[in-house]
């Protein structure tokens, strides 16, 4: 499971790179690649990074945080025979509440300090939460449990057969839709939840999962999954795959007649995702499992945790640094005044903001992408050995 994390990690940090070079939906500074009216979704032009990063975020986004619930609660049940409540409960605070108060008070306000002095935006303090609101609600959820399983009983659970819990999957589509279409946006946020049509349809049901697999060693049903079973799974998974990349199609008007984006993303998430993280940790038990771990793999584990709180920081760097390629090329650059952090091209034409050529957007995206992740791992790492951070990170 040490390897799953890694890998989801790495994907969050591609994923919020993609995010900037699409359509600026993550932290800091990004562009667009798609000319879209944001308040009815009506595209009227994009460039070709668009359709597959539409894809790849929507195959991320509708599983990779559910599948870090699961994989954080499995341990819990465990760990807390072991420490006891008390040690337990002080642990997650210092981790859990000490890394996310870094993130919101230190290192989130620092990014935008200087993304708004680079910006030419005005230059303020504030407390922002930014990823770590996934570490606030985990140790939201852990301390509920921490406390319920002094008076609960365990609930003693072998784990279902994977074609029931692809039926109860179809069933959280149903919660999941309820609160998307039935809770005002304005409720979508509370408490720094993102979206809590993911919270109750996808991140409580998998957090609870967890901590039940976890006290029964649903590993162990995993492990030992029948290879039709296996397969069976992974064509699910592909289909749901290719099925979402028709969605991009039919709301882009390259695939005709299939205009069923919004729906799709309203009822997709909960049933993909079910499948989706007992694949992925069957593969990894497959073919990265290796035991010993590597030196490499074991400290790209250890330091998983540190590079989902400090990527942000790091990301918005080289994109500071390609935005001054560009303005040395002699690219002119427009910084938007009404969403801030955005920025654009303007085109000589017309001498409007424009959308960045595409070449412009595929070597940014490529540039931040390899230079972020070769440098916010060996950085996670030294950095995690510091003093204080040592007992955070």
């Amino acid at each position: 499971l040490t390897n799953v994390k890694t890998f989801l990690t790495f994907i969050v940090v591609t994923h919020h790179v993609v995010c900037q070079f699409s359509a600026k939906q993550a932290d800091g500074l990004g562009t667009y690649a798609v000319d879209m009216d944001m308040a009815t979704f009506q595209v009227s032009g994009y460039n070709s990074f668009f359709p597959g990063a539409t894809w790849f975020k929507n195959v991320n986004q509708s599983y990779f945080m559910a599948a870090f619930f699961f994989i954080s609660a499995y341990f819990c049940p465990k760990s807390m025979d072991r420490k006891g409540f008390r040690r337990f409960v002080e642990d997650k605070l210092v981790r859990l509440g000490g890394g996310f108060l870094l993130y919101s008070l230190l290192l989130g306000p620092i990014m935008i300090l200087f993304c708004r002095a680079y910006g030419g935006y005005p230059v303020s303090y504030e407390f922002y939460v930014g990823p770590p609101w996934f570490i606030l609600w985990l140790l939201n959820f852990t301390l509920i449990y921490a406390v319920i399983a002094q008076f609960a009983a365990p609930v003693k659970m072998n784990m279902p057969h994977p074609v029931i819990l692809l039926l109860f999957g179809a069933f959280l589509s149903a919660a999941y839709y309820g609160v998307y279409v039935g809770v005002p946006q304005e409720w979508q946020y509370l408490g720094n939840m993102v979206k809590w049509w993911y919270g109750i349809g996808l991140y409580i049901p998998f957090f609870t999962a967890g901590i039940i697999a976890g006290r029964n060693d649903w590993m162990k049903s995993v492990e030992e999954m029948e290879t039709w079973c296996v397969w069976m799974l992974r064509t699910i998974v592909v289909g749901f795959w290719i099925l979402m990349f028709c969605t991009v199609g039919g709301w882009l008007s390259f695939i005709p007649n299939f205009n069923v984006f919004m729906t799709a993303n309203s009822l997709i998430p909960p049933v993909y995702a079910v499948p989706m993280t007992l694949a992925l940790i069957q593969f990894f038990h497959q073919y990265f499992n290796g035991t010993p771990p590597s030196k490499i793999a074991k400290n790209a584990g250890a330091a998983a945790y540190t590079v989902y709180i400090i990527h942000p920081l790091i990301y918005n760097v080289w994109i500071i640094a390609f935005i001054a390629i560009l303005k040395a090329a002699g690219v002119s650059i427009w910084w938007s005044q009404e969403q801030t952090f955005l920025y654009l091209t303007v085109d000589p034409a017309t001498g409007q903001p424009s959308m960045l050529p595409d070449g412009y957007i595929w070597a940014g995206w490529l540039w931040t992408f390899f230079l972020t992740q070769l440098t916010v791992w060996p950085l996670a790492h030294y950095m995690r050995q510091l003093p204080v951070l040592n007992k955070i990170l």
